[in-house]
């Protein structure tokens, strides 16, 4: 036998051919056309929906599948027409190539494809492609745990891909019953490509994955164009557009190979909107392609066009492309964008694009780039006329005229990093000549240059801006002149001055006047990378604000710095500001001019106030210090000082912690402090705002000698309140040592002249205060006893004051005491507790008039310290109240008796308006001759009725009292002669609801007798 057919049944025989051999029949077996035609089809219906009909002529496992004549129709009411048909599909590859490290897709085609997607009925055949999933329980997601972004994708072993593309004849079809689009078609499209790449071991996640590819080439529709055809009730259109494009890219070549070329749009497109026909057009035609012969990358044609209108036409080359420095050679030789033409298609496209008005003209003829890759000139001119545009109902833009002229110079060959000091590393040089652009009216002029050696200086000037336009509640005509400079792009130094003519702005619906607005600054902005923001210094802020007269209402000045990032620092280094009261009215709206003018008289003509703070914003808290001095010359207060130090945490503001915050005014005399926390807790009714608090607050007046304060007010001793503000209550104390506390209205020596002294004023109240406290039943109306009632048991004075003398109350230039001292007992005296929201008065005396006054039952509630809960009632027993000391000297002498004794009750409910809320009972029951007759002219008009019987009765007694702003008066006479003529009905004279303001002005009238 031979020997090598022995050699060959030997190995026929061995265990691994004939192991192999059963491999190799189950694998042709499996992987064969006609398994293929007849398994495939039954497994795609049994996993899906779908039926397929198709003939397989290739079906290999190492080298890919091949499919002639595929249909695939849907389920359901669908099943009679396909879903997706193919006249033939090629998915060629080589798995074995993957030993030599080589992906190969040599054949991805797909031939005279049809995609059909449709709508019957309210459903689309897309949803019975497959089979509904089985509703069961689902596991419980877990949030997966974040992870860092990748950037590439390693494969380890080095690889080499190259694919092949062909779609050719695509059709898409879009059908529906219902909706505003019934029809969309699309045929003819084409799209091949070749990718081939190097070798590599992993795949960029970014645009670096160019720099992978070898060769690529991609053409659409380069042979045919591309037919449309929609039917919708707002838009039919059916038309045949080129969507021609070329790209080739071989880097293979040396010199590289390249090609661009397209020929996308019509000059005419023929549409029918709404029922009438509309004509437009697009088009880009482009052809660039690179000569390796001449090293030249050439750009023949690049021409958008618009409705038949050539907008833009570039042309030019770049040569030299092999070597490091290529030259460049490119202009925009023709531009004529007339928006004119685009207006009327505009028109005809209403209610299908948004609503849109332009016209004008534009040009960038002139716009260019020339030169060497490493000294390139580019160039960019703007020329506009009349150009308007308007989108809806939005503000119109309108440019006049513009004229803008930029040139640079660039160097394409730096690799440079950019950094803070050179944000652009390839731009050398920027020049921007005097250009200007007339903008709604308003003139704008822009110049300037830039360089690395010499750095950036640019100007911009702003004329006649009206602010209305662009920024809702600011009106005003603004003038702007801004320089920005620099010696790099890491310190930038603005410098700018502001005018605002005709200044407007609204708060709350309410307008302020017309002023005049001026702001100038000088700011450094200091970048630690690429424009990113470092530091913001202000060195220098003024703005002042004018009437239209020219006075000056407000003036600023401030100097500071910002730093923003995760910690934002903000410091005002200082801030002066500087008001005149009176032109700041004139300048107000009527919203801030309501609540300014009640405290004018408390500001002054010329308030200042001076404040140096910092504030510091760093994960969630926010640190403010500041010291603020102020002049307020309304309260002759020129030192008053503030110092704080605040802490303010948790994003809803959860906890504010006060370190410190202390006033202090009058050379120190005026002192007051508060520290402690404010927190947001979990109880309902927070008592300040919404945080309960727990806080220290003390103020005090200390002169060891007299000293003048402001308004005519003296003090010469100790003044203080201390307070402790835990959640709901606030306790403390009210005390005062002062030997002397004196008054004048400055207009002493004098018959206007009003002055006081009080001496020996000594307190100490302790306090006790519920914020939670919710007033219910009127204390007036409820029992008072628990308030009234001693049980005898009498509390020592707590509040004494010496004596109060002052200028009489109806003669000008006589001193009057109106609380005299007793010896050596005090001229006024009681004992004042305040408990549980209540002021209880006890022991009340005064000593005045060579007579006592008593107070008894006086209880003031203050409720929940608002007007409308606050209450009031008492008692008053005047006891021998000579009111001859009322009197002029010479006129004393001549009245025989001035002595009264008289009952005064008084209570008042909601103090908000408390004289129409007063109810009072004065029950005069001893009252000299001379001033019963005084008291009845008060009551009564004079006659001589009234006359005789003043005359000839006795006045017994008098009631007087006032409910709701009314007077009711009963004059009671003892009997004498006269009554046996004239009879008085129950001997009184009576007068009912007389008004209050008009028994003042009687009582006035009627001590003004005794002063003449």
């Amino acid at each position: 036998m031979n020997p090598i057919l022995k050699g060959s049944l030997g190995i026929a025989k061995s265990k691994t051919f004939r192991g192999l051999f059963v491999l190799f029949l189950l694998y042709k077996l499996i992987f064969n056309q006609f398994t293929a035609t007849w398994v495939v089809p039954n497994l795609l219906s049994k996993l899906t929906l779908i039926k397929m009909e198709g003939r397989f002529t290739c079906f290999s496992l190492f080298y890919g599948v091949e499919i002639q004549n595929l249909k695939l129709f849907p389920g359901g009411p669908f099943s009679e027409t396909p879903v997706f048909s193919a006249k033939e599909i090629r998915i060629r590859y080589n798995l074995p190539f993957l030993l030599l490290g080589k992906i190969s897709v040599s054949d991805l085609s797909l031939i005279d494809s049809k995609v059909r997607i449709e709508e019957k009925g309210g459903q689309w055949n897309t949803s019975y492609l497959l089979k509904e999933k089985k509703k069961g329980n689902e596991d419980t997601k877990v949030n997966p745990e974040p992870t860092v972004p990748k950037t590439e994708i390693s494969t380890y072993l080095p690889l080499q891909l190259s694919a092949y593309l062909d779609v050719k004849g695509l059709s898409v079809q879009y059908i529906r019953e219902t909706g505003s689009v019934r029809y969309l078609s699309l045929q003819n499209f084409d799209f091949q490509t070749k990718l081939i790449t190097n070798r590599f071991t992993s795949i960029p996640l970014n645009a670096d994955a160019l720099s992978q590819l070898n060769e690529i080439l991609v053409h659409i529709n380069a042979e045919r164009p591309l037919a449309i055809e929609l039917d919708s009730d707002q838009l039919k259109w059916k038309e045949s557009i080129p969507l021609s494009l070329r790209f080739e890219w071989d880097r293979t070549e040396s010199p590289e190979l390249f090609l661009f070329a397209t020929d996308i749009g019509k000059d005419d497109i023929n549409l029918e909107v709404r029922g009438k026909p509309v004509q437009t057009g697009l088009k880009i035609l482009s052809d660039i392609h690179f000569d390796p012969k001449q090293d030249i990358l050439k750009i023949q044609q690049f021409d958008l066009r618009v409705i038949g209108q050539s907008w833009i036409q570039l042309k030019g080359t770049l040569s030299d492309l092999s070597t490091e420095s290529p030259n460049i050679d490119v202009d925009i030789v023709s531009s004529d964008i007339n928006l004119n033409a685009l207006q009327s298609s505009l028109k005809q496209l209403q209610g299908i694009v948004p609503e849109m008005n332009v016209s004008g003209g534009l040009s960038l003829v002139g716009t260019g780039i020339h030169g060497k890759w490493n000294q390139t000139n580019a160039k960019l001119k703007v020329n506009a006329n009349k150009v308007f545009f308007k989108l809806g109902n939005t503000k119109p833009h309108r440019v006049d005229s513009a004229n803008l002229d930029l040139s640079a110079l660039l160097d394409f060959s730096i690799q440079k990093e950019r950094t803070a000091e050179i944000p652009f590393p390839n731009l050398k040089k920027v020049n921007i000549s005097p250009s200007q652009i007339i903008y709604n009216l308003a003139s704008i002029n822009l110049s300037g240059d830039y360089s690395f050696d010499s750095g950036l200086r640019f100007f911009l000037t702003l004329d006649k801006l009206q602010l209305g336009e662009y920024a809702q509640g600011i009106a005003g005509k603004l003038k702007m002149d801004l320089q920005a400079s620099g010696e790099s792009f890491a310190s930038i130094n603005l410098q700018s001055k502001l005018n605002i003519d005709g200044f407007r702005y609204l708060i709350d619906r309410s307008r302020s006047p017309a002023s005049h607005l001026n702001l100038g600054f000088n700011t450094n902005l200091v970048f630690d990378k690429p424009f990113g923001l470092k530091e913001i210094q202000i060195s220098n802020l003024d703005l002042e604000q004018r009437t239209l007269t020219g006075n000056k209402a407000i003036e600023l000045g401030m100097k500071g710095k910002v730093q923003p990032g995760q910690t934002l620092v903000a410091q005002v280094s200082p801030l002066n500001l500087k008001l005149t009261t009176p032109n700041l009215l004139l300048v107000l709206p009527l919203v801030l001019k309501e609540k300014i003018s009640p405290i004018q008289n408390l500001l002054g003509q010329q308030p200042k106030i001076k404040i140096i703070a910092s504030y510091v914003q760093d994960s969630g808290k926010k640190h403010i210090v500041a010291n603020l001095n102020s002049d307020l010359p309304g309260l002759e207060m020129n030192d008053l000082k503030l110092t704080s130090d605040i802490t303010i945490s948790g994003a809803n503001t959860n906890e504010i912690l006060i370190k410190e915050f202390k006033l202090s005014a009058f050379g120190g005399v005026f002192k007051s402090s508060l520290s402690g926390k404010l927190n947001k807790l979990e109880k309902q009714k927070p008592p300040l705002g919404p945080y309960f608090g727990n806080l220290d607050l003390s103020l005090s007046i200390v002169s060891p000698q007299k000293q003048y304060l402001a308004k005519g007010v003296s003090v010469h001793g100790d003044l203080g309140l201390n307070l402790k503000i835990k959640d709901y209550d606030i306790n403390g104390e009210f005390f005062s040592k002062l030997p002397a506390l004196s008054y004048n209205n400055q207009k002493c020596p004098g018959e206007n002249c009003k002055a006081y002294l009080i001496e020996e004023i000594n307190a100490k109240i302790p306090i006790q205060h519920n914020l939670a406290y919710q007033p219910e039943e009127s204390l007036i109306v409820g029992d008072k006893s628990i308030f009234i009632k001693n049980y005898g048991r009498l509390n020592s004075p707590n509040v004494t004051i010496g004596k109060v003398i002052g200028t009489h109350p109806n003669i000008p230039n006589l001193p009057f005491e109106y609380v005299k001292k007793q010896n050596q007992l005090p001229g006024f005296s009681a004992f004042i507790e305040y408990k549980e929201n209540f002021a209880n008065i006890e022991s009340l005396k005064s000593y005045s008039m060579d007579g006592i006054i008593l107070g008894k039952n006086l209880v003031f509630n203050l409720g929940n310290l608002d007007p409308k809960t606050m209450e009031f009632r008492g008692n008053l027993l005047i006891r021998d109240i000579d009111l001859k000391q009322l009197m002029a000297p010479k006129i004393r002498d001549k009245i025989d008796d001035g002595k009264l004794k008289a009952d005064l009750n008084i209570k008042v409910r909601d103090l908000s308006e408390p004289i129409a809320n007063l109810d009072l009972f004065f029950s005069i029951f001893q009252i000299g001759e001379d001033f019963g007759k005084s008291a009845l002219n008060v009551i009564s008009a004079q006659n001589f009725l009234i006359d005789r019987i003043t005359d000839s009765y006795p006045i017994n007694k008098i009631d007087i009292s006032l409910s709701r702003g009314l007077v009711y008066a009963d004059v009671y006479f003892d009997r004498s002669l006269l009554s046996l003529i004239m009879k008085l009905e129950d001997g009184k004279i009576s007068q009912q609801r007389m008004p209050l303001a008009n028994f003042l002005k009687r009582a006035q009238n009627e001590i003004q007798t005794y002063q003449e």
